[in-house]
C-alpha cells in the first residue's frame, strides 16, 4: 500500500547524495507532509465510531480480547439491533462447517440447531444413525452447555464451533429436555449425506424421509422412486426436517408436480420471484406427506405446495411457521452472514412465516405412517374402481 511517510523516506535519502537546490528540497518536503498529514486525518474521519472504539479498547484496556474477539461481538450485536431472529454470523472458523452441513457432510455429532422465539439454541434436528441419534439426543432438547462452556446467549457460530472437532474425538453435552437436564458425552463421527433414508414399507408402497433439505437431497429421492415399488403411494417423510437449500427444495417438489408455481417471495425494492414446476411427467403415484411441529422452513415450502396444488394429502400436526428467505453473504474474510431478505408464500398466497402449515389430517406422530399407509391404500382402492368404472 502507499505511504507517503515511506516516499518521503526514500527521497531525503535521494536528496543526501544529490545537488539538490535547499529551496525546492524544503518546499517539497513542506508539501509531502502536508500531504502525509491530510492523509492520516482523512483516515481518522473515515473510521466509524465501532472501528475507532475497538481501537481505544486495544490501546488502554489491559484486559481487552483479541481484536477479532471485539469485531465480532460487534457483528452479532448490529444483527441482534436487526430484531432478525433468524440472522447469524458465521466467523470464518465455523463458515466452512455451515457451508458443509448444508452440502449433507461435516465432521461432527449429526444434528441441526436453531434458536427457538426465547433465543435458547435447541436441537432441529437429528440425523438417522448419527451419533447424536444413538446418544437419545431428540429434536426441541435444549442446549445449555458444551465441552463445559455454557453457551446462553451464544450465537449458532458459537454452538456450531464448540460442536466441531476431529472425528474420534469426544464431546460432553448438557442438555434439557422438559425442564430436566441431562448429560451425554458423544464420540465425534465423519456425516457423509444420509439425509434421504427409505424403505419398501408396504407392497408397492415406498416410505422416503428427508432429514434435511440439503445439497443433491432431490436426486437420491428420486433414486428411491426408482429403486422401490411405489404404484400405491408415496410417503414423504418431512418430520423433524429443518429446511435448507430454497432451489432444493424446488426441485424436490418439481418431481411430484406438474408445471406451476411451487413458491414465490418478495426482497426489498425488487419484483416477486417465483420458483416453478418445468416438469412435464412428474410422479403420479398417490401421496402422503408427514408433519410435526419441528418441520421448517423449505420442509414447509414443499408442504404447502403439495398441498396447495391437490397433490398429496399432509398428515401430522400444524408446522414450525418459519416461512423467511434467508441469504448468506461472503464477507472479505472468509465469515459469513446469514439474514432474512423475505417471506415464503405458497401457490394459493398463504404466508407460512409465524402461521404454518395446518395438516389435512390431524394425526399424533406415533400413528401417523400407520395412518399414512391406511389413506394410501384407500386411495389406491378408489382409483382402481374409478379406472374399472371407467371401462
Amino acid at each position: 500500500m502507499f505511504s507517503p511517510l515511506s516516499w518521503l523516506r526514500v527521497r531525503l535519502a535521494q536528496w543526501r547524495g544529490s545537488r539538490f537546490n535547499a529551496t525546492t528540497a524544503f518546499s517539497t518536503l513542506a508539501v509531502l507532509v502536508a500531504f502525509a498529514v491530510g492523509d492520516q486525518v482523512g483516515q481518522a474521519r473515515n473510521k466509524s465510531p465501532v472501528d475507532e472504539s475497538i481501537t481505544k479498547i486495544l490501546k488502554k484496556d489491559a484486559q481487552a480480547p483479541e481484536k477479532k474477539v471485539l469485531q465480532r461481538a460487534a457483528i452479532e450485536a448490529v444483527l441482534k439491533a436487526t430484531g432478525d431472529q433468524w440472522a447469524n454470523y458465521f466467523p470464518q472458523s465455523t463458515a466452512k462447517v455451515f457451508t458443509q452441513s448444508l452440502q449433507g457432510r461435516y465432521s461432527g455429532i449429526g444434528i441441526w440447531l436453531r434458536k427457538n422465539s426465547s433465543g435458547v439454541i435447541e436441537v432441529s434436528s437429528v440425523q438417522p444413525k448419527s451419533p447424536a441419534a444413538r446418544a437419545g439426543i431428540k429434536v426441541l432438547d435444549s442446549i445449555t452447555e458444551i465441552n463445559g462452556t455454557t453457551i446462553e446467549g451464544s450465537s449458532i457460530a458459537t454452538a456450531v464451533a464448540l460442536l466441531r472437532g476431529k472425528a474420534g474425538s469426544t464431546v460432553q453435552m448438557q442438555l434439557e429436555r422438559e425442564q430436566r437436564q441431562y448429560r451425554v458425552n458423544i464420540n465425534r463421527e465423519g456425516v457423509l449425506s444420509g439425509d434421504v433414508v427409505a424403505n419398501q414399507i408396504a407392497p408397492n408402497i415406498v416410505y422416503i424421509q428427508v432429514s434435511a433439505i440439503s445439497s443433491n437431497v432431490s436426486g437420491d429421492v428420486y433414486i428411491a422412486l426408482g429403486k422401490y415399488s411405489h404404484k400405491n403411494g408415496i410417503i414423504l417423510d418431512l418430520r423433524d426436517n429443518p429446511g435448507g437449500l430454497i432451489d432444493e427444495a424446488a426441485n424436490l417438489s418439481q418431481i411430484f408436480l406438474s408445471e406451476g408455481p411451487i413458491v414465490s417471495y418478495t426482497r426489498k425494492g425488487e419484483a416477486d420471484r417465483v420458483l416453478t414446476s418445468q416438469n412435464t411427467s412428474p410422479e403420479i403415484a398417490p401421496m402422503t406427506v408427514l408433519i410435526n411441529r419441528s418441520t421448517a422452513s423449505s420442509a414447509e415450502v414443499i408442504t404447502g405446495a403439495l398441498q396447495d396444488r391437490n397433490r398429496a394429502v399432509i398428515l401430522g400436526e400444524k408446522s414450525y411457521g418459519k416461512g423467511t428467505v434467508q441469504e448468506v453473504s461472503s464477507l472479505s474474510d472468509g465469515s459469513k452472514l446469514e439474514f432474512t431478505v423475505g417471506k415464503y408464500r405458497t401457490p394459493s398466497g398463504h404466508q407460512i412465516d409465524q402461521i404454518g402449515i395446518s395438516p389435512d389430517l390431524l394425526v399424533p406422530e406415533n400413528l401417523a405412517i400407520t395412518k399414512a399407509i391406511q389413506v394410501l391404500s384407500g386411495l389406491a382402492a378408489l382409483d382402481k374402481g374409478q379406472n374399472t368404472t371407467g371401462k
